[in-house]
């Protein structure tokens, strides 16, 4: 994640919503040179989907959904619990491929 500190209008918003607290608001007014550079807050490796290779997520997100939802219930599967780990796409092609647990899922929401 980048940070160019001249765009910053100190609304609060970027560290409200950073997952990895990496943004700290301090008040100040920096007219230095150094406030139109682009400033590196945070960096972490790119996950890739296990199934396609694609780059989806970064590996520091992945890790800490795979130790939350590990011991859920719905992830005692090793099938679901690898699901995790692919992009959008792969997810939804290998849930429904033949081969796996052969649930069919009801999305109309009548029973």
């Amino acid at each position: 994640m980048k940070f160019i500190e001249r765009n910053c209008v100190q609304c609060g918003l970027c560290e409200k919503t950073c997952p990895e607290d990496a943004i700290a608001l301090k008040p100040r007014l920096l007219l230095a040179a150094e406030a139109t550079q682009a400033v590196v807050l945070n960096e972490d490796r790119i996950f890739a989907c296990v199934r396609c290779g694609k780059p989806f997520a970064n590996q520091r997100i992945i890790d800490n959904m795979l130790g939350k939802l590990g011991s859920h219930s719905m992830f005692r599967d090793p099938a679901a619990l690898r699901r995790l780990q692919m992009c959008q796409d792969c997810r939804v092609v290998d849930l429904f491929e033949k081969g796996n647990d052969g649930t069919i899922f009801d999305t109309t929401g009548k029973g």
